[in-house]
């Protein structure tokens, strides 16, 4: 791009001194014209050849300016592609600890919005560019045309750069409060998005509107102050480049320069410079507009290159029985949310965890599936502390089935499959039969290339639970979570979830966390959590008859 500016700058320099020579000749009413040729003297030629030369020039400059607006575009395009590649890998090779702590809608926004602004950042920079080595090109030949008011054009140019700095860095400060402005707009957006339906049932939608249009106020106000400084900016450049070039022609005066057609073509370089030099200026702004952007994508880059996980570790062929040893689990330091939690469960076990909101069963499940790890004690499978195991061996083994069903738009087969390029036909059907999904889904007109729409809303809620569960099944796995699978079915898809759950053993180990009992009537045994702390850990019948909690919870359920 550069070596294009440089020779296109230098084409439309040549274009306009061949202008001016041309335009002197035809009003001297001459048939040809001297050319000054530096060290290679003088050269009489005709105004024919001069207007052949200038065209051949121009289509030279069309050519050159194609070829670096191609590859501008490429680079502008590839950077945006890269960062978002970046950004995406990135973020899904951060560690569950970080990726659960963003707020919802914040990627999208990084991917969106600030990803687009590294393309306006290479914009700027390579029109930047193209315009300093188009106005470098320009001057160069204007200094050979006439040294004295090229060189005093120069000096004022950079005055006035030097003098417009405190204005870009305010450009560069305000801008930054409008970029994190910009993404609380947008994140609040998206929470609204997630909470509609509570939203329009709670008749809150004056509040939530009014707090939208506070962040949208704050967000326009700020962008407005930079709008204002970004626009002062431009007007003064101009009007001090317009009085630039009136100085120099004064010095060139004053200095007695002679030769009409020489000032002619320097006024006609001038005049060009002058559109190269704002946008150079305009191209500086832009980029500290952007460096807030920018300095956000790295930041959160960092942040997730950092976070990211280690996957290497001894392989594991298969997932026996699991111990926890005085297990520990701090959020923040000296604020334990599980504490010296110890038990074992053979493999096969049906294991059921119950306990009220906040007593650490997500916390225990997320250590289970090795989201994370153990702030005290040690996690181990078959005696092998779970540290050492290669995290890619440990998920291919695990599954998990979270409380709210989450389907991506496409067929009833993709979303069992989930991406997973292992997995054939014959594993979804199998996983669909144990779910007790089968005949539901050959019953469809399209069986399993039925679309189960948007976020599955094509299916039931016993089906989208269902599906999840195939899901899980799909490749056998050793250990199973379940979380709260059955909190919003009805009486039959909770019966047909149970009569899944026990086909699992004794081949799979299971996980239940339910407040809903009914459904830990299949379980071997039932684990109770209170403020983190392991209470009690024994079967139904037993821990009926030594925990107060759970017998307090059968009553309250109506099972007793």
């Amino acid at each position: 791009m550069s070596v294009a500016a440089v020779l296109g700058g230098f084409a439309e320099a040549g274009t306009l001194v061949l202008l001016a020579r041309i335009a002197f000749a035809l009003a001297s009413d001459d048939s040809s014209a001297t050319m000054h040729l530096g060290p290679l003297g003088t050269l009489d030629i005709s105004v024919t050849w001069l207007i052949v030369i200038a065209a051949l020039l121009v289509v030279v400059r069309i050519a050159l300016q194609a070829v670096y607006t191609v590859l501008s575009a490429r680079t502008t395009f590839s950077v945006v592609h890269r960062t978002r590649s970046s950004l995406i890998h990135l973020y899904l090779a951060a560690g569950w600890p970080l990726q659960s702590s963003q707020r919802e809608g914040r990627l999208q926004e990084l991917l969106t919005t600030y990803a687009n602004s590294s393309a306006n950042a290479v914009s700027n920079l390579s029109q930047g560019a193209i315009g300093f080595f188009n106005l470098g090109a320009l001057l160069l030949t204007a200094l050979a045309v006439s040294p004295i008011a090229s060189i005093g054009a120069a000096a004022a140019a950079l005055a006035i750069g030097l003098v417009l700095r405190p204005m870009r860095q305010a450009v560069r400060r305000r801008s930054a409060r409008a970029a994190s402005s910009n993404l609380d707009f947008a994140t609040g957006i998206t929470e609204l998005a997630s909470t509609l339906q509570e939203v329009k049932i709670f008749a809150v939608e004056n509040a939530v509107g009014d707090r939208l249009d506070g962040l949208n106020t704050r967000n326009i106000d700020l962008a407005l102050r930079t709008a204002y400084v970004s626009g002062a900016i431009g007007v003064i450049y101009q009007g001090a480049a317009l009085l630039l070039m009136v100085g120099a022609l004064g010095l060139a005066y004053a200095l007695g320069v002679s030769g009409l057609t020489s000032l002619g073509a320097v006024v006609l370089i001038m005049l060009r410079s002058l559109s190269y030099a704002q946008g150079i200026q305009s191209s500086i702004q832009g980029l500290y507009q952007t460096a807030p952007y920018l300095e956000t994508l790295e930041v959160e880059q960092d942040r997730y290159r950092e976070s990211t996980m280690t996957h290497g570790g001894e392989p594991i062929e298969r997932i026996g029985s699991v111990t926890f040893e005085h297990v520990a689990f701090e959020y923040e330091a000296g604020v334990p949310v599980l504490d010296d939690v110890s038990f074992t469960v053979p493999h096969g076990e049906l294991v059921g965890i119950v306990g009220p909101s906040g007593a650490g069963k997500s916390t225990l499940v997320q250590l289970l599936l090795r989201l994370r790890e153990p702030t005290q004690g040690i996690m181990s499978v078959d005696d092998r502390d779970t540290k050492r195991i290669a995290l890619d061996d440990w998920y291919r083994r695990v599954a998990f089935v979270p409380q709210e069903p989450h389907l991506f738009a496409g067929t009833v087969a993709d979303n069992i499959a989930f991406f997973r390029p292992g997995v054939e036909a014959a594993d979804i059907e199998r996983a669909a039969k144990l779910a007790h999904l089968h005949d539901e889904i050959v019953a469809w007109p399209r069986g399993y290339d039925t679309p189960v729409g948007e976020r599955g809303g094509q299916l039931s809620g016993g089906q989208r639970q269902r599906l999840c569960i195939a899901r899980a099944l799909v490749e056998s796995p050793d250990l199973i979570v379940l979380d709260e699978p059955t909190s919003a079915l009805d009486v039959r898809s909770e019966s047909l979830i149970r009569e899944t759950i026990a086909d699992l053993a004794p081949t799979t180990s299971v996980f239940i966390i339910a407040h809903r009992l009914s459904t830990l009537a299949i379980c071997n045994r039932i684990m109770v959590i209170l403020d983190g702390v392991l209470e009690g850990f024994d079967e139904p019948e037993k821990l009926e008859a030594t925990n107060p909690f759970y017998r307090e919870a059968l009553r309250l359920s109506g099972m007793r």
